[in-house]
């Protein structure tokens, strides 16, 4: 098995670059005839890591397995950056991460109820009968373990609002979710009286989320002029802003995304789902947060990340021959284990990010592989 970190990858040939991707991927004819369609189109640049379809992270060991991480993204340097930062994280032994949960949430609104605690109580007295109808639309996801587990009740305004919370496993579960309280809804109506009102998904997935953790040698952060302790002292005051300020918790938390947003793209995720998902976390507690965390642990940075991340390996646009080529160079087994790869390559880009911009300036690079990648 060939291993992620190679030196200079993004310096080799196109070809070569193909040809370890081939290897460690075992990529067929049919795998390289569509890079090469990619290949001829006329915006594209053999340019850094990309190869056709997206440009390829390398340098990622997650959970003791390497990594080449499709990212689909215009901006090179981000892909660079999470080579480089994966590289040093690589340093402390990888990335460690699990999925915390994998349930999705889906409301059903009710309306014109006079009497909420009678109908509250109609609802939990039928609480298996409506899972039963929700499992029905779906017999082969609950053969495999998933499907409506449970289910809420809570007041908002005038309105009665039923939770309904569904394993989806593989999938992102929007379409599953919105069958099943579809097809509960008139049951429910009859039961309690009520009318009945918005019936979809909510993407704050508060019960699928992700927890990554990296440590990096304070030694292996050394920049330029810049020793590994004044590179750590940047990136402790950076945190300490964002924790502090929104301004800066924001773009904080952009530069974050840069790098889940690309993995989500490569692999026909929604990323424009898992944006709002994630932003909402971050201001849960009624202050907008950043959403990693960096410590000094003895003569090493610690970072975490926890999210929710509703990503997946099946349905949707995830079923695309190029999202098939990007999940089959992943190698991934499920949508946990990508969610995971896809917050490591979070968290490397947050901290590439953070090691420059309290020391040399997040311009220096970024400009100059912007201006070779506009320029050809």
């Amino acid at each position: 098995m060939i291993n992620s970190a190679i030196s200079n990858f993004h310096k080799f040939s196109l070809k070569k670059k193909i040809e370890i991707i081939k290897k460690f991927s075992n990529l067929g004819k049919t795998d390289l005839s569509l890079l090469k369609k990619y290949q001829k189109l006329p915006d594209f640049l053999g340019f850094e890591n990309n190869i056709g379809p997206f440009k390829i992270a390398a340098n990622f060991l997650v959970e003791g397995k390497n990594y080449f991480v499709p990212m689909e993204i215009e901006e090179p340097s981000v892909v660079a950056a999470a080579s480089r930062a994966a590289r040093q994280i690589r340093e402390g032994g990888g990335f460690r991460g699990k999925y915390l949960g994998n349930e999705m949430l889906g409301q059903l609104q009710l309306l014109g109820i006079k009497n909420f605690k009678k109908a509250k109580e109609k609802i939990l007295g039928n609480k298996y009968e409506i899972l039963k109808i929700a499992n029905e639309t779906n017999k082969f996801l609950l053969k495999i373990g998933g499907g409506a587990k449970d289910l809420e009740i809570r007041k908002v305004k005038n309105f009665l609002v039923l939770h309904l919370f569904a394993d989806p496993k593989d999938a992102m579960g929007a379409n599953i979710i919105n069958t099943m309280l579809e097809k509960a809804a008139p049951f429910i109506s009859k039961i309690t009286g009520g009318k009945i009102g918005v019936k979809i998904i909510s993407n704050f997935a508060e019960k699928r989320i992700v927890f990554v953790e990296g440590r990096v040698p304070v030694k292996k952060l050394a920049l330029g002029n810049f020793s590994g302790k004044e590179v750590v002292k940047g990136i402790l005051n950076a945190q300490e802003l964002a924790e502090s300020d929104i301004y800066r918790a924001v773009t904080h938390n952009k530069g974050v995304m840069n790098g889940i947003d690309a993995v989500a793209l490569a692999t026909g995720n929604d990323f424009r789902a898992i944006e709002a998902g994630v932003h909402s976390f971050a201001a849960k507690d009624g202050k907008y947060k950043p959403i990693t965390k960096w410590k000094l642990e003895e003569n090493f940075l610690k970072g975490e990340i926890k999210i929710p991340l509703a990503i997946a390996t099946v349905g949707g646009a995830t079923s695309t021959k190029k999202a098939k080529l990007a999940l089959k160079i992943l190698r991934v087994k499920n949508a946990q284990e990508l969610g995971v790869v896809a917050a490591s390559v979070g968290l490397a880009n947050n901290l590439a990010a953070l090691s420059v911009l309290g020391t040399e300036g997040i311009q220096k690079g970024h400009m100059k592989l912007h201006r070779e990648f506009i320029n050809g």
